[in-house]
């Protein structure tokens, strides 16, 4: 197949998301990069030259619908992969009108895209690159008893203070954390590497920790365009990264979450922060059964849950 890859417009983990994904479709198909910046004069020269069958792009606030429209008048399908539902329902719900086929991480937000009459909608979790995140040697300056990294959303700014308020373990945290947990600055227990770092130094960190905590983005957060109330039933990327590195995570529960895990075999929920310290306390001591638990995250994701599974499932849905 012919496939035009658009990026997204945006930076950061979208760069490699965009790469990962294009190298993976190149393994079988024929796959062209197109830059949105190049904008619709080139868009349409590519189309004439390149052919494609099928035009893929994720996020899709960025792509004018002025190059979706130009694609399917010249019989190329389009997809859009929603990776941020559903914290951005109020702009996808009027987008997913405009493309042939929907692909969203979220199966709530699945549900209302298919309600609503769109029926080439699906649920497509994000994935990992085992290339990147796998069990690796780390130094000192990576290790703890328990790593969070990701934007500090209130919910895990209580949760932070709280552990190092009630616990007495090591604790690091990466992002934009400095601020937020300012009169903690000075507590020995905590470490803060401010700012954003690439997949390979988060792998680092995932493989230094004893524990990764896994918590997800509020539903209702005010900064979201979620006036639907649309609630997240879906777990995020960073369980198919964390598991991909070997590494134990705590990860708060989620309706789906059994759809790609075993409870208890392969992963372990908690549900509010008296159960996530009760498991904190437990598999912290419980060394060789956290890791028996680790391994056998690692071997799900290798057989379940890399870039190449979700191609294979888009690409299997696109040409039916």
């Amino acid at each position: 197949m012919k496939i035009l890859m658009i990026t997204s417009g945006y930076k950061g983990i979208y760069d490699y998301f965009e790469v990962w994904i294009k190298n993976e479709l190149a393994k079988k198909h024929e796959v062209k990069l197109f830059q949105l910046k190049d904008g619709l004069t080139k868009l349409q020269l590519v189309t004439k030259e390149f052919k494609p069958e099928l035009a893929l792009t994720l996020v899709g606030f960025k792509l004018p619908l002025q190059m979706v429209d130009w694609l399917k008048k010249n019989l190329v399908k389009t997809a859009v992969w929603f990776t941020e539902d559903p914290y951005f329902m109020d702009r996808t719900k009027v987008l997913s009108h405009y493309y042939d086929f929907v692909f969203t991480i979220d199966s709530a937000a699945q549900d209302y895209y298919k309600n609503n009459g769109h029926l080439q909608s699906h649920q497509l979790s994000l994935a990992t690159e085992p290339q990147v995140y796998k069990p690796k040697q780390v130094e000192a300056k990576f290790r703890s008893d328990i790593c969070l990294i990701g934007f500090p959303y209130p919910d895990r700014i209580q949760l932070i203070q709280y552990l190092l308020q009630n616990t007495s373990y090591n604790i690091k945290v990466v992002g934009q954390w400095a601020r937020r947990l300012f009169r903690f600055r000075s507590n020995p227990r905590l470490k803060i590497h401010e700012g954003w770092v690439n997949p390979s130094v988060v792998a680092d960190y995932y493989n230094g920790a004893k524990v990764v905590l896994n918590t997800h983005r509020p539903f209702n957060l005010k900064e979201n365009q979620n006036k639907l109330g649309v609630v997240a039933k879906s777990i995020n990327n960073r369980t198919f990264d964390v598991a991909a590195c070997g590494t134990f995570q705590l990860i708060q529960f989620r309706e789906d979450l059994p759809n790609s895990f075993i409870q208890d075999k392969e992963i372990v929920s908690f549900t509010n922060t008296q159960e996530l310290c009760q498991k904190l306390d437990y598999y912290l001591e419980s060394e060789e059964e956290r890791i028996w638990i680790a391994d056998n995250a690692r071997k799900r994701v290798l057989e379940d849950h890399t870039f190449e599974h979700r191609l294979v499932s888009l690409l299997e849905i696109v040409k039916d």
